[in-house]
């Protein structure tokens, strides 16, 4: 306990926050999708996540193109 009377509220914070930014930024870069993906494979990949998210009456065939359009984007691959 020492070693805890020199150091301030202030500086225990700074690093907790430090900590926190430091695992949210690896939390993003685990979540990224893979680089190398065939078209093939983007495309199922894509499909399959609409088909997820697909609510009767929600999605028109404008509102899926775009957001398969998104989609693929993310993979790097344009419609």
């Amino acid at each position: 306990m020492l070693g805890l009377n020199f150091i301030s509220k202030r500086e225990i914070l700074t690093c907790l926050g430090a900590v926190a930014i430091a695992g949210s930024c690896l939390g993003t870069a685990a979540a990224a999708p893979p680089k190398k993906v065939s078209y093939e494979g983007a495309w199922k990949l894509c499909k399959a996540e609409l088909d997820r998210d697909k609510t009767p009456g929600v999605l028109t065939s404008n509102d899926r193109y775009l957001r398969g359009g998104a989609c693929m984007k993310r993979y790097g691959y344009n419609l």
